[in-house]
């Protein structure tokens, strides 16, 4: 009898083990997926994933989970998404091959920021480098509070005591160049001596015609000098004016500082691009970093967990454990595709449909961008509602864009400032916006015009520029504000501008400077102490100069008689005396 080649106890063995673990695989499959979608997508969203059930069936192969939570990393007492269910075909072929490709995925009774039963866990802290939550941290400083006058004050910067600095250095040039100029003067002493050698020329005992000849030539020579000494005298008076129209104006202009640093303080006050502007940030700030979030969508829920996907360090790895390299060429298929997707957003009791493209983080594998559009009319909360856009995760940054259209939005109730000195709230509103958003690079850029109509504002106001205010909002019917977005997706900007300003005009500027006017005047009082106590020496030494321009005028005066001097007719008149019999 011949052996056969097959041994069959090992291979019954083997179908043993193999059927055990497939009866165990399946016994247990859905608790298995259940722990790897927990973890897989806690190390995508950075913080803990709840998935209450996870089933699945085998042809073809499709799975279920329901009650799904995505903490808030930032938040981890609110779930950033949560989902009643999340239903989906799953290629089996591609996941032999280590892909997740989906055809369809379907996604409904979700919710945006919804508070959990305990906070979630928060894995590894995310870098400042990395995709932030939309607008986290970068419009924190939206100014949602009036300034104060001292606030005021600080930003404006006041420049007396600069100007007052300033001017001392340039008159203390001024005054050595003086002190230069008066030392080439010639001195008192100098000018008794002219007069005496003149004296000494002009008079005395005369010898004949020779000696005559040699006196004059005697005063030619002492004319020369004097002349210098008058060239020394004109330049110290230009010299003389020139300190004097420096101080003059040094002084006129530190006299004017405080009056100049209260008008340009006065000038913040005003409603205006450069002064007490952006009302329209007070009132709307702090509803805005909530709107915010409605801003990008897509970006919002989405970016920050694909663009963790390749980010292996987001969980620390047990030790022991491997690691997942991914060795995709360029042309390579993406380790993640859902082609399309159905997402049910419930919005209070409205229910918005966002249909979903090529959702992957792979995109430059793709060569496309995840799209998507949301639409729902004649809904509880608006009449209409339009959005689409697009996402990209690229090496280069994130690149999206995105378009909505609201039409007929229903306000009830809204706080909008609240603190020590105003109080308003949307009573009631209608509510219609159009605008566009776009990320390049990372960069942001993009506009939107919110409308507000039949407005019903109640306020309330702790001081007069706020009851102003106050006065101003309840008489509103309509408000048009346009909103700027910058910046960049770690550190974006907003900013603010309506009609506002225009409608509350001149009252609310006068009520600001009543406001601050005693302020102020306590502000002018020191600041011309300040003058006073400090251009002391200054005003003492333009009055020496005042001083020096007399005694400047009486020396070249007496130079200008020392050059007359003549020494002809006086000698000639005692020569002829000796000819003719004179003594």
């Amino acid at each position: 009898m011949s052996k056969s080649i097959i041994r069959w106890p090992g291979l019954g063995a083997f179908f043993i083990v193999i059927g055990t673990l497939f009866l165990l695989s399946w016994l247990f499959l859905d608790t298995i997926l259940k722990f790897t979608f927990e973890q897989t997508l806690g190390r995508l969203n950075g913080a803990e994933v709840n998935v209450a059930n996870v089933s699945h069936e085998w042809s073809p192969m499709r799975l279920t989970l329901t009650d799904v939570q995505i903490t808030d990393p930032n938040q981890p007492e609110l779930n950033r998404v949560q989902a009643d269910r999340i239903s989906g075909d799953v290629s089996v072929s591609e996941l032999i091959l280590g892909r997740v490709l989906m055809e369809q995925l379907d996604i409904t009774g979700v919710r945006l920021a919804q508070k959990r039963e305990s906070p979630g866990d928060v894995y590894v802290s995310i870098d400042k480098d990395q995709v932030k939550t939309w607008a986290s941290d970068g419009w924190a400083s939206l100014k949602t509070k009036l300034p104060s006058t001292d606030e005021i004050v600080a930003q404006v910067g006041l420049q007396t005591e600069e100007v007052i600095a300033t001017a001392k250095q340039k008159v203390k040039q001024q005054e050595e160049a003086f002190k230069q100029a008066r030392d080439e003067l010639p001195k008192k002493e100098k000018i008794e001596q002219y007069k005496q050698q003149i004296e000494q020329l002009t008079s005395g005992k005369i010898e004949g015609l020779g000696d005559i000849a040699e006196r004059k030539q005697q005063l030619d020579e002492l004319k020369k000098q004097i002349r210098q000494d008058k060239e020394a005298v004109a330049q110290f008076k230009e010299e003389l004016e020139q300190s004097i129209d420096t101080v003059q104006t040094q002084l006129s202009e530190v006299k004017a500082a405080p009056g100049n640093d209260i008008d340009r303080i006065r000038s913040f006050f005003q409603l205006n691009e450069t002064g007490l502007q952006n009302i329209t940030g007070l009132l709307l700030g702090e509803e805005a970093k909530k709107w915010s979030h409605y801003v990008l969508l897509a970006y919002e829920q989405i970016a920050p967990m694909l663009a963790r996907a390749d980010d292996t360090q987001t969980i620390e790895k047990a030790r022991g454990m491997g690691e997942n390299i991914s060795f995709a060429e360029q042309d390579a298929a993406p380790e993640l595709l859902i082609k399309k997707a159905r997402t049910e957003i419930l919005i209070a009791d409205t229910q918005v449909d966002v249909n979903w493209e090529n959702i992957t983080y792979q995109h430059d594998l793709l060569g496309q961008a995840t799209t998507y559009q949301a639409r729902a009319d004649n809904a509880s909360l608006w009449r209409s509602f339009n959005l689409n856009g697009e996402l990209s995760l690229l090496p280069s940054g994130i690149d999206a864009k995105q378009q909505w259209q609201l039409k007929g939005a229903q306000l009830s109730n809204i706080g909008l400032v609240s603190n020590n000195e105003i109080v308003a709230s949307l009573v009631s509103s209608v509510l219609d916006s159009d605008g566009s958003v776009r990320v390049k690079g990372n960069a942001l850029e993009g506009s939107a015009l919110i409308k507000l109509l039949d407005l019903n504002v109640d306020a309330s106001g702790t001081s007069k520029i706020t009851n102003a205010i106050a006065d101003a909002l309840g008489q509103l019917n309509r408000l048009d504000v346009n909103t700027a977005v910058g910046g960049s997706i770690v550190s974006p900007d907003l900013s603010f501008n309506s009609d506002l300003d225009d409608q509350l005009g001149e009252m609310l500027s006068q009520a600001a400077l009543g406001e601050a006017s005693e302020k102020l005047q306590a502000i002018k009082q020191d600041l011309m102490a300040k003058v006073n106590e400090q251009m002391g020496d200054e005003e003492a030494f333009l009055g020496q100069l005042g001083d020096w321009q007399g005694q400047s005028d009486n020396l070249d005066k007496q130079l200008e008689e020392l050059l007359k001097s003549k020494i002809e007719d006086s000698l000639k008149d005692k020569l002829k005396g000796r000819l003719f019999g004179g003594s």
